[in-house]
């Protein structure tokens, strides 16, 4: 029983931090959220909605070089739904929106 009781306390956890960035507190998604991106890549277990939430709230909060390791790791990992193909596809949108937005400075500076 202790077990499924700490099981539903990570869970519980890692559902906050999703929440936080849908409510864009982004700085406290991120707190919450990185113990479980570094534990996932510790173990190499590849959990797209996570690595998709925690580099949406790298990006808001002006992480770029954050987000652009999350991105390449969420890059590798295979869709196994149509939700985590969905969150690929959000995340190629914020790329691709981040590298109009450096070559618009670039063509200023």
């Amino acid at each position: 029983m202790e077990k499924t009781e700490k099981l539903k306390a990570f869970a519980q956890e890692m559902k906050e931090g999703f929440q936080l960035v849908k409510e864009k507190r982004d700085d406290e998604a991120l707190k919450k959220l990185n113990p479980f991106v570094e534990l996932m890549r510790r173990s190499g277990a590849p959990h797209i909605r996570l690595f998709s939430t925690f580099s949406i709230a790298q990006i808001r909060t002006g992480d770029l070089e954050g987000f652009l390791q999350t991105y390449a790791e969420v890059k590798e990992m295979e869709a196994k739904s149509e939700e985590e193909q969905k969150l690929k596809q959000q995340l190629d949108g914020f790329f691709n929106d981040l590298m109009t937005e450096l070559q618009k400075e670039d063509g200023q500076a």
